[in-house]
């Protein structure tokens, strides 16, 4: 699993512009509409699934990292997007600090292993401080990308 193939062309967003959890899973709901892999009339419905796991427990990990998710049968592969906040977001994170690094995940209700091994692939990319900081700190969506195909290289995509 390589993050490169998950997240397309246009789902990298390195300036949010939504400093509230669900305006920001909103505006990157919005970027996966516009990069074909949701379709537009599905939108509120991967919005409100997305929010109901948040319902269940923040998916704001701690050091400024967050990973929404959820299954939603519209959605037919695998796919994410990353976005980053300058400003930060008010994402009821675990340690109550603001979330500068999203990865958001989607998949269909029957992806449960596939979606499981993204969860954890992601899960052991940010905790890695060194990733965090670059992801964080790098200057724009190619760079990112970039940093995106450098950790799927050495950090385990497979």
């Amino acid at each position: 699993m390589k993050l490169c193939d998950i997240i397309p062309e246009g789902g990298i967003l390195d300036d949010l512009k939504s400093v509230q959890k669900e305006d920001v899973i909103k505006e990157m709901v919005q970027a996966l509409v516009k990069a074909g892999k949701i379709e537009e009339g599905n939108a509120k419905k991967v919005i409100k699934a997305l929010m109901d796991r948040e319902e269940l427990g923040s998916t704001g990990i701690g050091a400024g990292v967050a990973v929404p998710h959820a299954k939603h049968d519209s959605v037919t592969d695998l796919v994410g997007a990353f976005g980053r906040s300058k400003k930060g977001i008010n994402f009821d994170a675990l340690d109550g600090e603001p979330v500068h690094v999203l990865f958001l995940l989607l998949s269909s209700k029957g992806a449960s292993g596939t979606h499981l091994e993204a969860l954890a692939y992601i899960s052991r990319l940010v905790r890695d401080e060194k990733f965090v900081r670059f992801m964080r700190d790098t200057k724009d969506v190619n760079s990112l990308r970039d940093l995106l195909k450098e950790a799927d290289e050495t950090l385990g995509g497979s």
